[in-house]
């Protein structure tokens, strides 16, 4: 197993005693899983964050500067102010999502690209991210644990087929397989991983070890190059894989695998259980219809509307978060810049991913006027529910003919900076499923062309 960044307790009490008062980060989940892969050495030849020129590098070329294969863009995302408010040299405290310090980044690099804020510099472990579940044992963390030729990377659901792939590369190398379940704590992967279990089970003990790693990568081709690397780092020569998309030439050293994916029509009766449970049929998943439309196109409206009527009519729950009531409750505090913008949209997809989780239905009305961050929203929450992005088209003229609030005129006059449609572009969206344009139609009829997607595309039923 590679060495970790982890320094021995009466280091780290030393360095944070010297670091008292520096700035902090606070890290999120993906970060957090980056970093613990980052501490425990599986991202040799890595030692913190991606500098600018290494970031460049990885990003056109799929190497480091000094040409080391290299696939993960893996510097450190930070917010604005925190970008302005550090310079090289410094010292940032890096955060668990409890506020526990878990590591220092001492600053060499910073930069933008794409209007996203970086850091690069090395890393000082102070003490491993917490998990609290023990469900099963998680190999990058044990520096003693047997060592492993082959691995499989299980990304998906194990069925019969794999099983019997599995069991026939043991009988012909009789090397034991490291099973690396790719996993992120939530229900869907607590109920896959009982799946895969269970799956197992079919199989001789001695021919497999079972381990869990942090969902920490895309299943693009750079997020395959990066496990690639990882299990090169663990002194895999061979792995074997169930993803099934096309895995690309890299030069590794690793021999690459695929074993053709199963199905649930050639499965095993426990596992066929288990999937029923995790992916229930469309009309029982959770739903997001994510209104988006410049102010004052009729998105708050249409989507009161829409509340009403599968309240009424439906025996679905559902939730409405309108954007201008959650400025005043979830998102208090929060200004007009593109940063707190993007922040308040992320608030929100927060919580619509959670209501949807459990099987809701909930409406979003806000003006998300940038592509980027309704994809980003969409991403997050298809997943595992439904996202259905309807766009209210109304024109930018007769939304300030409208103009209830007098927002377009003060945004005229200069009061108010950063408006949309005025000082600030809307990007209009290229992959809305409906589409709707309030000027000169009744609420009504365009309540009911929501109504109508929903029925026709079979994810609920209306009482008529």
């Amino acid at each position: 197993m590679p060495p970790n960044l982890i320094t021995d307790d009466q280091t780290a009490k030393k360095i944070v005693a010297a670091n008292q008062g520096c700035k902090s980060h606070d890290l999120n989940q993906d970060q957090l899983n980056d970093l613990e892969l980052l501490l425990y050495g599986n991202y040799q030849p890595l030692n913190g964050y991606l500098c600018e020129k290494d970031y460049l590098s990885v990003l056109e070329n799929f190497c480091l500067e000094d040409g080391s294969p290299w696939s993960k863009l893996l510097s450190l995302q930070v917010n604005k102010k925190l970008y302005e408010e550090i310079e090289i040299g410094e010292t940032v405290s890096l955060l668990d999502l409890e506020g526990v310090l878990i590591a220092f980044i001492c600053v060499s690099s910073i930069f933008c690209n794409e209007d996203r804020y970086y850091f690069g510099g090395e890393v000082i472990g102070i003490e491993p991210p917490h998990r609290s579940g023990k469900e099963v044992m998680r190999i990058y963390q044990d520096p003693d644990s047997l060592e492993f030729e082959t691995m499989f990377l299980c990304n998906n659901l194990l069925h019969k087929s794999e099983i019997d792939h599995l069991r026939n590369h043991f009988e012909e190398t009789k090397k034991k397989i490291l099973i690396q379940v790719i996993f992120n704590g939530s229900y869907e992967c607590h109920a896959k991983l009982r799946c895969i279990v269970a799956a197992l089970s079919n199989l001789s003990k001695e021919s497999f070890q079972i381990s869990i790693i942090p969902e920490n990568h895309s299943t693009d081709s750079r997020g395959i190059l990066n496990q690639i690397l990882i299990a090169k780092n663990w002194g895999i020569n061979t792995l074997l894989t169930n993803f099934e998309q096309k895995i690309p030439e890299f030069g590794s050293g690793v021999e690459i695998i695929k074993i053709p994916p199963g199905s649930r029509d050639n499965s095993y009766e426990e596992v066929i259980n288990e999937l029923n449970h995790i992916d229930p049929p469309k009309f029982e998943k959770g739903i997001t219809l994510f209104f988006t439309g410049l102010s004052g196109s009729g998105k708050s409206t249409i989507a009161k509307r829409v509340q009403s009527t599968l309240l009424n009519k439906s025996k679905r729950r559902v939730t409405l978060l309108d954007g201008d009531i959650l400025r005043k409750n979830l998102c208090h505090g929060l200004g007009f810049s593109k940063e707190d913008r993007l922040m308040n949209l992320r608030r929100i997809s927060y919580v619509a991913k959670e209501i949807c989780n459990h099987g809701g239905i909930v409406i979003c009305a806000p003006i998300a006027p940038y592509e980027s961050i309704r994809r980003e929203i969409r991403n997050s929450i298809e997943k595992n529910s439904i996202f259905i992005l309807v766009h209210i088209s109304t024109s930018l003229e007769e939304c300030e003919r409208r103009d209830r609030k007098g927002l377009y005129a003060k945004a005229r006059k200069g009061t108010i900076k950063e408006f949309t449609g005025v000082s600030d572009p809307y990007e209009i969206p290229t992959n809305a499923e409906i589409v709707i344009n309030t000027e000169g139609r009744k609420i009504d009829d365009c309540c009911n062309e929501v109504l109508t997607y929903l029925e026709e595309m079979n994810y609920l039923s209306l009482d008529h």
